[in-house]
């Protein structure tokens, strides 16, 4: 019975499962507990788009989701902010790295600042809807982003690593 379950493929699913796990309790476990200037970082979209740019716009969608799922379970905050933001994080990284961009380490962070920000202004709708203090949730949203650019440095080479070992790193799409 050969055939039925792709090692290769199971190694991969298994590797950024490991990967994705670990991020989670970083952040949970770790970083959520050290605020800098009563800001905690929050580095989980750049997780999200270091997988979709080294794995495509659909293995970084479900990343995306899986990886939103847990961390909205994580944040009671929260209820389905990061299961819907970040497969479309995961999904446009991926498609702009497949087509546009390289996989190197500067568009990655160019790519995960985008992510950071655009997940830290979905996270100030409600509050801003509510409160109104715009210029305090402005500079919250500035600094859980600056807190979270070396965590996502730091993160890069392990899925860089994952990527060239579990089936190699692809160049971009050429339209023909």
């Amino acid at each position: 019975m050969t055939g039925i379950i792709d090692r290769k493929k199971a190694r991969r699913v298994i590797a950024w499962g490991i990967y994705m796990l670990a991020a989670l309790l970083v952040q949970n476990m770790l970083i959520s507990r050290i605020p800098i200037l009563g800001v905690r970082a929050m580095f989980l979209p750049a997780v999200c788009v270091a997988a979709a740019m080294l794995e495509g716009g659909t293995g970084g969608a479900v990343f995306g989701l899986v990886m939103g799922l847990f961390a909205d379970m994580a944040f009671p905050e929260n209820t389905v902010l990061f299961t819907v933001l970040f497969p479309v994080i995961g999904f446009f990284a991926g498609f702009a790295a497949d087509f546009f961009l390289n996989r190197k380490f500067w568009p990655y962070m160019l790519m995960s600042l985008a992510a950071m920000l655009l997940t830290a202004l979905a996270q100030m709708v409600l509050p801003l809807l509510s409160s109104g203090s715009a210029a305090t949730l402005f500079k919250t949203a500035a600094l859980q982003t600056l807190w979270g650019l070396p965590l996502a440095a730091a993160f890069y080479p392990w899925a860089r690593s994952i990527a060239v070992k579990h089936g190699g790193v692809a160049g971009r799409k050429e339209i023909s």
